[in-house]
């Protein structure tokens, strides 16, 4: 039997769609709402960490990439282990600023650090920046198509924003 067009649409109405500022996308947990949308939680906190960086990357001009821990609730630990996280565990994400205003966030690894209670230290973090640089750094993301593609590229092939 054949969807109209309207219950199509309104099918379509309760899809989740990236959350844009500027031309900076969010990755969103799997927490979501009753509706199927991302929760508002996980919208206020991928908020939270952009103007973040934003912040950073004005006071460091020169800077393109930027490595620090995740915010609670930024990105989810499934995508290193299934098992929840150690209390002393942290996601290190590292940001890259392909173009000015468009920035990614990839949680890259999960550093442990000496107490539950602890941050990530300096150091810890400069390792993870090396570690990184030493890599290919790139930002696999999977397209419309079910491709693997390189993000930060894509990002870096828009054109300038006028």
């Amino acid at each position: 039997m054949a969807v109209s067009r309207t219950r199509k649409k309104k099918k379509n109405q309760n899809r989740t769609n990236p959350v844009w500022e500027g031309r900076t996308v969010y990755g969103m947990s799997t927490d979501l709402a009753a509706d199927g949308c991302p929760s508002s939680r996980n919208m206020a906190v991928g908020q939270r960490a952009a103007e973040a960086d934003r912040v950073w990357f004005d006071r460091n001009p020169g800077a393109s990439v930027r490595v620090r821990e995740a915010l609670p609730g930024e990105h989810d630990h499934r995508a290193f282990d299934p098992k929840p996280l150690a209390p002393n565990q942290k996601i290190a994400v590292v940001v890259v600023q392909a173009a000015p205003g468009r920035r990614t966030r990839i949680p890259f690894t999960v550093v442990t650090t000496s107490t539950a209670g602890a941050a990530i230290s300096p150091r810890q973090l400069e390792e993870v920046r090396a570690e990184w640089e030493s890599g290919d750094q790139t930002a696999p993301l999977t397209n419309q198509d079910g491709l693997v593609v390189d993000g930060l590229a894509l990002m870096r092939a828009l054109p300038p924003r006028g």
